[in-house]
């Protein structure tokens, strides 16, 4: 379970920084497409929150 939270936070940091990086640089330069780009950061964030506390569960 303590990988499964690894590997799950990593994803959301990924997801959350690419989300937020491309889309802000689509919005700035005008693409249609920048709203698909910046709605990854809430599922980046989810996946932040759900892998720490997988993590901190298996701890326990």
């Amino acid at each position: 379970m303590h990988r499964l939270g690894v590997i799950t936070t990593w994803l959301g940091l990924i997801l959350s920084i690419v989300g937020l990086g491309v889309g802000f640089w689509k919005m700035v330069n005008g693409s249609e497409n920048a709203e698909t780009w910046i709605s990854l950061v809430p599922l980046g964030f989810v996946g932040l929150l759900l892998g720490v506390t997988l993590t901190q569960i298996s701890r326990k």
